[in-house]
């Protein structure tokens, strides 16, 4: 098979996508810039690339006005996310933000009356459990210079990511492609890290060039390629295969960010983040395929990391 015949199968493209989307924790952390100035950059340079792409490929489509919505929600996520990097370290903090995969089916029981599946609450015990450990719960030397405020800003940005991905679910049938929606929450995520940034005094305005060039990386691999290559994986790929790409992500962080960094997490934190991975596999195999209800999927389609 030709290499050209390789990048045109949606698991090939699944992987490297994976891989991409796996990348930013790292690159965020090879920036050492605040939070708030690496999400505003990162959206920043992949902006323009998104809108260029959107005018090409989806001409005539416009933004729904809960994309913007969406986008801010978006923009908090990368902004504590950001921060647990920085606390926490690159693999732990992207195993944790996996708790939406958790949170969606429970806010769409709460707010829309979908039941998940048994094994959405079977999960629930692993993430906690998974969670406190990762956090350093049982180990005193945990990675990470504070791993407990890192493992709380990686949980609710989580949370605020859970958010981001109902808003679009409910926001699908209002119109724009993929590209466009991408670009409109891209925009107002860039604006959340801008303001943020301005309110808490930690925006770097002009962050070193090796700074903008890390955040420059990860705007094209993470931000713009990473997303694309995922999204046209899993229009192709059933469900269950969708979401074994996407399960790649975490487990890439960790090696990521030990080999880039030399962030090794210890053992009981390495133990932690193969709970929330294992929990977030369980909602996401298992409960996909046991359930008659569709609707409560997790949306990985729109993982935008």
């Amino acid at each position: 098979m030709s290499h050209r015949g390789i990048l045109a199968d949606p698991r090939a493209q699944g992987l490297l996508g994976a891989l991409a989307i796996a990348l930013p924790a790292p690159l965020v952390a090879l920036s050492g810039v605040s939070s708030t100035t690496a999400t505003f950059f990162r959206c920043l340079f992949a902006l323009p690339i998104l809108v260029f792409l959107a005018l090409a490929r989806e001409r005539g489509h416009r933004p729904a006005p809960a994309h913007l919505l969406a986008g801010v929600l978006l923009g908090i996520d990368m902004v504590l996310w950001s921060e647990a990097i920085l606390a926490v370290g690159a693999g732990v903090a992207t195993a944790l933000v996996n708790v939406q995969v958790v949170l969606v089916p429970l806010a769409g029981l709460l707010w829309f009356g979908e039941r998940p599946s048994r094994f959405f609450w079977l999960s629930i015990p692993l993430m906690l459990a998974g969670t406190a450990l990762a956090g350093g719960l049982a180990d005193g030397g945990a990675a990470g210079s504070d791993p407990w405020y890192g493992t709380i800003m990686a949980v609710l940005a989580g949370v605020a990511y859970a958010g981001y991905l109902i808003l679009l679910r409910r926001a699908g049938n209002e119109g724009g492609g993929r590209t466009t929606m991408l670009a409109t929450a891209t925009a107002a995520s860039a604006s959340v890290g801008g303001v943020s940034g301005l309110v808490a005094g930690n925006l770097d305005v002009t962050p070193p060039v090796p700074a903008l060039l890390w955040l420059l990386v990860l705007a094209v691999t993470g931000q713009v390629l990473g997303w694309l290559l995922v999204g046209k994986a899993l229009s192709a790929l059933p469900s269950s295969g969708g979401s074994a790409v996407l399960m790649l992500q975490p487990a890439a962080a960790i090696l990521f960010g030990a080999a880039l960094l030399g962030q090794w997490p210890t053992p009981p934190q390495l133990a932690g983040c193969a709970l929330v991975v294992i929990a977030v596999g369980a909602v996401s195999f298992l409960g996909g395929r046991s359930s008659r209800n569709h609707e409560h999927r997790p949306l990985s389609g729109v993982q935008l990391r």
